[in-house]
């Protein structure tokens, strides 16, 4: 009875269960190889074993190179809170991240509610170049990414993000956040951005 209750409550904390683990999908990110989109699935269930394990079922981040002969032996992880997670808080992450003139830095996370990307998460991928592709794992296990398609163009995603932040003030409630999120995601494509 209480994971129904959970399942309803969008905005609520929903912990971690083994069958949310198990259930992660085997996505096959644009672009991605056969083998690349296996590592992304690996990646995506480690997030959530080491949030259930190691965080109470709060936000974590693994930072990898997908550019590296394994990037499943070597990844960089920051644990946050219930809202968030300071992702260069971590020196493998930050080294990953900061270092990389390419573009194969991945950096998935997991969201404690079923909502898909924050605000925040939106203006990281958006000031961080670098970083292919980010990825959101819901704790029930649903999978949402967004990466840059080859008709990006940062100028015009950081003019949309400011319009959907327009209306918004320093303390403006959660869901109208979510909201201008929501409307984000919406035109990201319109700027080159590739959402799923």
């Amino acid at each position: 009875m209480n994971d129904l209750g959970q399942a309803k409550c969008r905005n609520c904390k929903v912990y971690i269960t083994d069958i949310a683990i198990e259930k992660v999908p085997f996505v096959e990110y644009h672009g991605f190889d056969e083998d690349k989109n296996k590592i992304m699935q690996e990646l995506a269930k480690n997030v959530l074993i080491l949030s259930k394990e190691e965080n109470d079922s709060n936000e974590v981040a693994i930072t990898c190179d997908l550019g590296t002969v394994n990037p499943l032996e070597q990844f960089g992880i920051s644990l946050g809170t219930e809202h968030e997670v300071n992702i260069l808080a971590d020196t493998l992450s930050n080294h990953i991240i900061v270092s990389q003139e390419s573009v194969a830095v991945v950096v998935l996370h997991n969201h404690p509610s079923t909502q898909t990307f924050s605000l925040q998460d939106i203006q990281f991928y958006l000031e961080y170049p670098m970083l292919k592709v980010i990825v959101v794992v819901s704790n029930q296990g649903t999978v949402h990414y967004m990466m840059r398609d080859k008709n990006y163009d940062y100028k015009k995603a950081f003019q949309l993000f400011r319009e959907c932040i327009a209306d918004l003030r320093r303390n403006s409630p959660v869901k109208e956040q979510y909201l201008a999120a929501l409307s984000f995601l919406a035109k990201c494509s319109e700027v080159g951005l590739y959402y799923r």
